[in-house]
């Protein structure tokens, strides 16, 4: 399945189309470190192929530091009543095989996944690795820097 998959402030998938503002982009300037980036958001398009409608398949996304490791992309509540760090989200999806569609023509699944507080102790290189049924189907780099100082 090919992704297609962008960073941006903010972004909501509404009756099967993504609207995203302030799209574009792959660097976060903060002022000092640690810091908390308020909110980000990934959107993706999934290509289905036909030959794969009207089967359950598997979304994941998670964020990768420069060296491989996950860095924590929220918190839940654990067991112990405790805050745990969440490492990805995700979910299945399935799409059908609806009567217009043309044999051979792929589906198109939109989804928005939006960040609220994301904390970085440093800057650094991160990874937006989203995979569907288990493998990696896109990389979305991003750079968290110190903002430059204007003289």
């Amino acid at each position: 399945m090919r992704v297609n998959s962008f960073l941006c402030d903010s972004a909501e998938v509404v009756q099967g189309k993504i609207y995203a503002l302030g799209a574009g982009w792959n660097v976060i300037n903060v002022r000092t470190f640690p810091a908390v980036h308020r909110r980000l958001t990934v959107a993706a398009t999934v290509h289905v192929p036909f030959t794969s409608t009207n089967e359950a398949h598997r979304f994941e996304i998670k964020l990768l530091t420069e060296d491989g490791k996950e860095h924590p992309i929220g918190l839940r509540m654990g067991d112990e009543g405790k805050p745990v760090p969440v490492h990805g989200v995700g979910g299945e999806f399935t799409l059908g095989r609806p009567p217009h569609l043309v044999d051979g023509d792929e589906q198109i699944a939109p989804f928005a996944f939006p960040f609220d507080g994301l904390r970085f102790p440093a800057a650094g290189m991160f990874s937006w690795v989203i995979s569907i049924d288990g493998e990696e189907a896109a990389r979305l780099p991003m750079r968290v820097q110190q903002a430059q100082q204007q003289v």
